[in-house]
């Protein structure tokens, strides 16, 4: 099997595509299992349960199901807000 990646802004009532509250990505190895990670503060992918509770419903946003090219946009866009804030 080989390895795929998708990603998904989070997006809370009033986001959008353009200001979402956050991306996640799902990788799945090339032995099938699953990793879910969202893009943290300090620059790195982290291990998240956001992706599978929104599966469940458990979660207040919804995921968007984004492309790498839009994914590395948001993150880009989340970089300059944190750069800004800091």
């Amino acid at each position: 099997m080989t390895e795929n990646t998708i990603y998904y802004a989070l997006l809370l009532e009033g986001d959008t595509l353009d200001s979402p509250s956050g991306i996640a990505r799902r990788r799945t190895d090339e032995d099938g299992e699953l990793n879910d990670e969202s893009f943290k503060r300090d620059g790195i992918w982290g291990s998240t349960p956001l992706i599978a509770g929104a599966e469940r419903g458990d979660m207040t946003f919804n995921l968007v199901e984004v492309s790498e090219e839009e994914a590395g946009r948001i993150i880009e866009g989340f970089r300059a807000r944190w750069q800004a804030e800091a």
